[in-house]
């Protein structure tokens, strides 16, 4: 058995997806042995309550609640510590990969220098290349062919994590065509969703598979 600990902010959609996968035995040598949340909000946490993983709240505005917005070097430690707090967490239980279903902090050099040897996938809506960095790819992806008048290939992809955001190397690809007025932007966002729900789980075996070759 594969040890995965997942990521998540906020609904949890993709989350459900890895956990329905896990249940129908379709997620190789996989199994969610806790699930952390950077936000006590996030529906995900329920989802897997009712799928019995256990869970944990790492929140950012627990350690910069109390510290001035001007106040950037403080700031800046806050980060450092929630950063090395959250690879400790995630180290506890002893994974084997990690998966990013929809955590919206981004993670830093910091935190990666302190996971050490773990592989982390993450699960991006664009293509590679395609509106890196940014929370808004679906919209800017959709805009951009409006705005364009000419069809645009646009997706999701789930890559492997690395300092730069966005630029580690892609392990599955899932490639959208839109066309200037052929849908609305909640139509295409519904389409991206769907994608993503298949491609996390894809690309969590195909993580898991190298993990095992090594």
């Amino acid at each position: 058995m594969s040890r995965v600990v997942v990521l998540i902010s906020g609904s949890g959609s993709n989350l459900q997806a890895l956990i329905d996968a896990q249940k129908d035995g379709k997620l190789a040598s996989g199994k969610i042995v806790s699930v952390i949340s950077s936000s006590k909000n996030a529906y995900g946490l329920m989802r897997a309550a009712n799928a019995n993983i256990p869970t944990r709240v790492h929140s950012l505005y627990s350690y910069n609640k109390d510290i001035a917005k001007e106040d950037t070097v403080e700031r800046q430690r806050a980060r450092s510590r929630f950063d090395e707090d959250l690879a400790k967490l995630i180290l506890a239980d002893k994974p084997d990969l990690i998966v990013c279903a929809g955590w919206l902090l981004i993670l830093s050099e910091n935190f990666l220098n302190n996971i050490g040897q773990v592989p982390i996938i993450n699960l991006h809506p664009a293509l590679p290349g395609q509106f890196d960095g940014t929370t808004h790819a679906i919209e800017l992806a959709w805009q951009k062919c409006q705005d364009s008048k000419t069809p645009l290939t646009a997706g999701c992809m789930v890559h492997y994590l690395i300092k730069e955001v966005d630029k580690g190397e892609p392990l599955l690809v899932k490639e959208l065509g839109i066309t200037p007025g052929g849908e609305t932007l909640q139509e295409y966002e519904e389409r991206v969703h769907k994608t993503e729900h298949i491609a996390i789980v894809e690309a969590t075996v195909i993580a898991l598979k190298n993990v095992a070759k090594h």
